[in-house]
C-alpha cells in the first residue's frame, strides 16, 4: 500500500494542524475558475495545467530505444554516515527497483563529497561527462552557492539534473533549462519553528536554550534559523544563552554544548537544527547527568532520535522523507529524459515546490513509528507528483 507523509505542526497548547506549502494546486485553480472566476480565454492553459497534475508516467508510451538504452542514475551526497542521507540513498535504490519493473537499462551510483563542495562539483561533472546526455541525478548541494555549478555540469552534457535544499534565491531550475528540472525543499522555516515551539512548551514558556546551527551558507539551516527566530518572538522569556554552528556534525555539537554547560548549567533546552547534532547534545547532558532533564530537538527523524522522543529525553523532529525526496526527484527527471513530458510545459510551481513532512513528539510518535519505521514505505513512481506537498 503506498502512503504518502502528511505534514502536522504543534502550534501553541499543542494542538495538531498540518504544514502546507506555498504553491497551489492547479486543478483546484482550475476548479475555482469554474465555480467564480471569470473566464478570460485562459481555458486551455487551465486544462493543460490539470493534465500536467494528472501526470503519470505511462511505460507503453517510453520508446523502446530509451529502454534499451543505458542510462546513468546517481544521488550527490554528503555522506551516507547520517541517517536521513542513507534514505535518500535508498530512495534512489526504490526508484531504481521501478525501473526494473519497467525494463529500463540502467547504471546507478552514489556521489559521495564528504561535505566538500570542490568534490560535489567534480564528482558531477566527471559522472555527466561519462553518461553524457543518458543521465539522471539527485543533488543536495552542499551549499547553496553551488546548485549552480551542478546544473552547469549536468547541462554541458545534456543530461538532467534534479537538486533539494540548497540554491540561491535569485537562482532557480528554469535559468538553466531543459537540463536542472526541479528544485524541491521541506518547508524549513515552518520545521524550524514547531521544533522551537515544542521545546518552549516544554520549558514553560520561559528559561535558557542553547542554538546549534547548521553549515553557515546552507539554505535549510538558515531558514530553520528563520523559524526559530519567529517562534521566539513569540515567547519573550525565553533566552538565547550561547548560539554556534555545529555544521551537521554530532561531534562538533557535542564539543559546543560541553563547553556552554559549563558556562550555563541552569540551561532549560537545546535547539538543534538537526539530529546529528542532537545526538551530539545529547551524549553533552549526558555526561553531565542532565539527559531527560533539558529537553532537545532535532530535524531529519534519525532511529536515535525517534528513540529519544519515545522515552522522553527528546522533545521533537521532524521527519523530511528522504526515499521520497530522492527516490521521486529522480522519477521527475526520468519522466523528461524519456520525453514523455517537457520542462518547458510545467508550471514554475512545478519546478521549485515544497514536499512533505512530518513533527515527530510523544503525541504522534508511535504512528508514525508504526508507519515509517517498522514498515518501509512503498511508492508508484509512476506518480511522479505524488511528492508535492499540495499535490
Amino acid at each position: 500500500m503506498r502512503r504518502k507523509i502528511t505534514a502536522v505542526l504543534v502550534a501553541g497548547a499543542m494542538a495538531v494542524s498540518l504544514l502546507t506549502a506555498c504553491a497551489t494546486d492547479p486543478a483546484k485553480e482550475a476548479a475555482a475558475t469554474k465555480e467564480g472566476t471569470p473566464d478570460n480565454g485562459n481555458a486551455g492553459d487551465t486544462d493543460k495545467a490539470a493534465e500536467i497534475a494528472d501526470f503519470k508516467i505511462d511505460a507503453s508510451q517510453i520508446p523502446q530505444e530509451k529502454l534499451d538504452t543505458t542510462l546513468y542514475v546517481a544521488c550527490s551526497i554528503r555522506g551516507l554516515e547520517n541517517p536521513y542521507i542513507a534514505t535518500i540513498a535508498d530512495g534512489m535504490d526504490m526508484f531504481c527497483e521501478y525501473l526494473d519493473s519497467i525494463g529500463q537499462k540502467y547504471e546507478k551510483q552514489v556521489l559521495d563529497s564528504g561535505g566538500s563542495n570542490d568534490v560535489e562539483i567534480d564528482n558531477m561533472k566527471q559522472f555527466a561527462a561519462k553518461a553524457g546526455g543518458d543521465a539522471i541525478a539527485y543533488a543536495d548541494p552542499n551549499e547553496s552557492a553551488i546548485a549552480p555549478s551542478l546544473a552547469e555540469a549536468m547541462a554541458d552534457a545534456g543530461g538532467y539534473l534534479g537538486t533539494a535544499w540548497n540554491k540561491p534565491d535569485d537562482v532557480n531550475p528554469q535559468d538553466y533549462d531543459p537540463n536542472w528540472v526541479i528544485h524541491t525543499s521541506a518547508d524549513n522555516v515552518a520545521n524550524g519553528k514547531a521544533t522551537a515551539e515544542a521545546l518552549f512548551e516544554s520549558m514553560g514558556g520561559k528559561g535558557k536554550v542553547f542554538v546549534v546551527e547548521g553549515m553557515l551558507g546552507n539554505t535549510a539551516s538558515n531558514s530553520r534559523i528563520e523559524g526559530l527566530k519567529d517562534a521566539l518572538k513569540e515567547y519573550p522569556d525565553i533566552e538565547v544563552a550561547h548560539q554556534d554552528t555545529g555544521n551537521w556534525a554530532t561531534n562538533e555539537a557535542l564539543t559546543l554544548v560541553e563547553t556552554w554547560l559549563n558556562d550555563t548549567p541552569d540551561v532549560g533546552g537545546v535547539w538543534c537544527a538537526n539530529d546529528n547534532m542532537a545526538t551530539g547534545a545529547l551524549q553533552a547532558l549526558d555526561a553531565k547527568g542532565l539527559k531527560g532533564k533539558v529537553g532537545v530537538t532535532g530535524i531529519d527523524a534519525n532511529t536515535d532520535i525517534v528513540e529519544g522522543v519515545k522515552d522522553g529525553s527528546v522533545i521533537a523532529t521532524v521527519s523530511s522523507n528522504g526515499y521520497l525526496q530522492g527516490g521521486y526527484t529522480l522519477a521527475v527527471c526520468y519522466a523528461v529524459w524519456t520525453g514523455l513530458i517537457t520542462t518547458d510545459e510545467l508550471p514554475d510551481d512545478y519546478r521549485t515546490f515544497l514536499t512533505p513532512a512530518i513533527l515527530v513528539t510523544k503525541d504522534t510518535v508511535d504512528d508514525y513509528v508504526a508507519e515509517y519505521v517498522d514498515s518501509v514505505p512503498e511508492y508508484d513512481f509512476s506518480d511522479i507528483w505524488f511528492c508535492k506537498a499540495d499535490k
